[in-house]
C-alpha cells in the first residue's frame, strides 16, 4: 500500500515537471535526471536510467528497459524492447559480476545511440554499444547485435538487413534535409519538397 502511494506520488512530480513540455510519463520507473524532449510519451512500467537522454516526439512503449542510451527525435519504439541491457564478459573466468568492481560500470561499457526516425518492433533486443542509424527500422523479435545503417530495415535473431527503404540518392536528399529538428508542421513541408 505505501509503495503504491509512493509510486503514485512519483508519477505526480513526473506529470506535474513536465507538463510544459507537452510530455506524458507514465512510468514510475523514469530518472528525474534523464533528458527528455518536448512531445514525448513513455508509457507504464518503463525503466530509463539517469544516463540516457531522449529526443523530441518520441514514443516509447510499455516494459521497455533503456540504459545508458541516446535516442533522437521522432523515433517509434515498441512495448517490450530493451535496450542496451548489461552483458557479461564471456572471455572473463566466471561470468558472475560478483568478482566486478564495479557491476553497473562493467556491465554496461558502452552506450547505445539511437539516431532519429527510428521504429523498433515489440520485444526486440538491441546490445550495449550497438548505433542505429536515422530512419531504420528494427523488426519485431530482432536481436541486434551490431551497428545498424541509416535506413535499412533489419529482422532476426541476430538481425540483418534485408532491404534499405529507399535508394541511396533518396537517402542523401533526406539526410541533408536534416527534416527531424524541425516541428512537425515544418517537417511535412520539407517531406513534400523531397517527394
Amino acid at each position: 500500500m505505501i509503495k503504491s502511494i509512493l509510486n503514485l506520488k512519483y508519477i505526480k512530480l513526473l506529470i506535474f515537471y513536465f507538463k510544459n513540455k507537452n510530455t506524458t510519463i507514465k512510468s514510475s520507473f523514469v530518472s528525474f535526471h534523464t533528458k527528455i524532449g518536448t512531445n514525448t510519451t513513455i508509457m507504464e512500467g518503463s525503466v530509463v536510467d539517469n544516463l540516457s537522454n531522449i529526443g523530441e516526439n518520441v514514443y516509447i512503449g510499455k516494459y521497455c528497459y533503456l540504459t545508458k542510451t541516446n535516442i533522437g527525435n521522432y523515433c517509434s519504439i515498441a512495448n517490450n524492447v530493451s535496450i542496451g541491457q548489461g552483458e557479461h564478459e564471456l572471455t572473463n573466468i566466471s561470468t558472475s559480476s560478483i568478482f566486478y568492481e564495479n557491476s553497473f560500470k562493467e556491465l554496461t561499457k558502452k552506450d547505445c545511440t539511437i539516431g532519429n526516425d527510428v521504429w523498433i518492433g515489440v520485444d526486440s533486443i538491441i546490445k550495449r554499444g550497438v548505433k542505429i542509424g536515422n530512419g531504420s527500422v528494427i523488426g519485431a523479435n530482432s536481436v541486434v547485435t551490431k551497428d545498424v545503417p541509416p535506413y535499412s530495415i533489419v529482422v532476426g535473431s541476430p538481425a540483418k538487413v534485408i532491404r534499405y527503404r529507399f535508394n541511396q540518392k533518396k537517402i542523401k536528399v533526406i539526410e541533408d534535409s536534416k527534416w527531424w529538428n524541425f516541428h512537425p508542421n515544418k517537417a511535412k513541408k520539407i517531406f513534400m519538397e523531397i517527394k
